[in-house]
């Protein structure tokens, strides 16, 4: 008898999670940066605004009005590209082990 391929659905999947959550993210972000209904944040120092202040990042990496935004967005724009690469390497691998 044939051997049925059981996969599991897109939103099972650990990066699947992971991009669902970076969107909701930046849904966030523009929500508040639209409305202005954002909390308060305390003005940068030390390390985070050395950051904000590099060229690179004010030139393109600036999405939000609001740097800490910035700043969350780039850090898991990366989170979320790590994660991606290694769910669909883990994915392959376990579709080739299944064969």
């Amino acid at each position: 008898m044939d051997k049925v391929n059981k996969k599991r659905p897109l939103y099972k999947r650990s990066w699947f999670l992971t991009v669902l959550a970076f969107l909701v993210s930046q849904l966030y972000f523009n929500f508040v940066e639209l409305t202005g209904w954002g909390p308060k944040y305390r003005e940068m120092n030390g390390f985070p605004a050395n950051i904000v202040e590099l060229d690179f990042f004010q030139n393109y990496l600036s999405f939000y009005e609001n740097p800490w935004f910035n700043i969350v967005t780039v850090f898991l724009g990366i989170f979320t590209v790590i994660q991606i690469i290694t769910g669909i390497k883990k994915d392959i691998r376990n579709e080739d082990c299944g064969t």
